[in-house]
């Protein structure tokens, strides 16, 4: 029904100022502000119709592009051409999936799933506790789950260049206390980073575990709990 595609990266607003018009009722993309949306034409006022929104996976400032399926090659070459002087270039989901892990951004059916709660996964601001007194089924459960929960999502700095992947045990000893979600070698930070969702106790930063290979006891890969986010951890890029 709709196609998407993203822009994203420090030069990502000065790409998008060439091709993209808004009305003067709407903002234009430098006055668009993070996570707020804007309805502007490719071009011109006769241009391809699109939504842009002030989002991305990547940790970086960037946008994406909505556009009806019959309009996708009018306006993927818009954004080619005008990114070609800039230096842009191509991602595919592999080198998404690196960004969006080193900038701790987590991955539905990946890094939770729907036998995760909302706080262990790391997203509890999905959750309305505060904003909306109506009640709803399981809204207690949730309540005493976010005062005392069991597990939280954090990062993993693993000292070692061996791969680490999704799966893998997190250990303290003999005792298993996590499980890592998401892992990635990094080139801009130089080392292997992973998410991992391991037991409270654990959680503080700073804290030494090993990641279990093989039969996750015959060979441990040392590791430091660091936060969530490796790259950027107060969002700053994005926001710029």
């Amino acid at each position: 029904q709709m196609h998407n595609i993203a822009v994203q990266g420090p030069k990502s607003r000065d790409i998008l100022k060439e091709i993209v018009w808004t009305a003067p009722r709407q903002p234009t993309i430098g006055e668009l502000e993070w996570f707020r949306f804007a309805v502007g034409r490719i071009g011109d006022f006769e241009g391809a119709p699109i939504v842009v929104s002030r989002t991305g996976y990547t940790g970086e400032l960037g946008y994406e592009i909505f556009c009806h399926p019959k309009d996708a090659l009018t306006v993927f070459d818009a954004v080619w051409r005008a990114g070609e002087p800039h230096g842009l270039k191509p991602m595919g989901l592999e080198a998404l999936d690196m960004v969006r892990i080193e900038a701790g951004l987590i991955f539905a059916h990946y890094d939770f799933d729907d036998q995760t709660d909302p706080f262990e996964a790391g997203i509890g601001f999905t959750v309305p506790l505060k904003s909306k007194h109506d009640d709803f089924i399981g809204r207690e459960a949730l309540i005493r789950r976010k005062e005392n929960p069991r597990h939280l999502m954090v990062g993993l700095d693993i000292q070692a260049n061996e791969a680490v992947g999704h799966g893998d045990c997190v250990h303290v000893g003999r005792a298993q206390i996590g499980v890592v979600t998401s892992a990635t070698r990094s080139p801009v930070l130089g080392k292997t980073i992973a998410l991992a969702r391991i037991d409270v106790t654990h959680a503080t930063v700073g804290t030494q575990v090993e990641i279990g290979k093989l039969d996750g006891q015959q060979k441990r890969l040392p590791a430091i709990v660091v936060p969530l986010s490796h790259y950027d951890p107060q969002k700053k890029r994005p926001r710029s």
